[in-house]
């Protein structure tokens, strides 16, 4: 049985695209919602767009997969930054002046603190210093140091993630004072 995309004339994209839309979609929708389904399709026809060979069927099916695929490992780093941003959410926001929480410099061994602290680079070692010995808020600091706010939540962040590694086998005490 000879398909009609077999005749060796090349379709217009449109037509190919209600040819095997529903199909497409369908396929999808074994790895992914409906809605995301039909997302993805209509991106791998935007991206085909002129590009369609004679018999696009397969490369259409190839794509759509590899579509879910790209999908799924964009969720995974969506979800572990969203994680990452959570953790440290939770860490920055410990510590508090008017709550009275501890800050890690408020630890029992302070002086492993500090020299963990002192290890950091200069620009991370000040935004460290005004947060949680001085109590500024982010705001705060973005004004007294001349940068973005954001800036200094992502100095937080990586100074943060540092002494943590640092840290090492005392990770939940690290947590603990954070």
């Amino acid at each position: 049985m000879q398909h009609p995309e077999d005749d060796g004339l090349m379709k217009p994209t449109a037509q190919v695209f209600h040819e095997y839309y529903s199909a497409l979609v369908g396929y999808a929708c074994k790895f992914v919602d409906l809605h995301t389904a039909e997302d993805l399709v209509q991106d791998v026809f935007i991206q085909a767009h002129g590009k369609l060979p004679i018999n696009p069927r397969g490369y259409l099916f190839r794509s759509v997969h590899n579509k879910c695929m790209d999908y799924f490992k964009h969720q995974q780093v969506h979800r572990r930054f969203v994680q990452d941003a959570l953790l440290t959410q939770q860490e920055l926001a410990y510590f508090h002046p008017e709550t009275g929480h501890k800050s890690l410099l408020e630890a029992s061994d302070e002086r492993s603190v500090w020299e963990a602290i002192e290890q950091l680079p200069p620009k991370c070692r000040e935004i460290i210093r005004l947060r949680y010995l001085e109590g500024l808020k982010t705001a705060e600091i973005s004004d007294a140091m001349g940068i973005s706010s954001r800036t200094v939540e992502t100095q937080l962040y990586k100074a943060i993630k540092q002494l943590r590694s640092m840290f090492g086998k005392i990770n939940l005490l690290f947590l603990n004072f954070f």
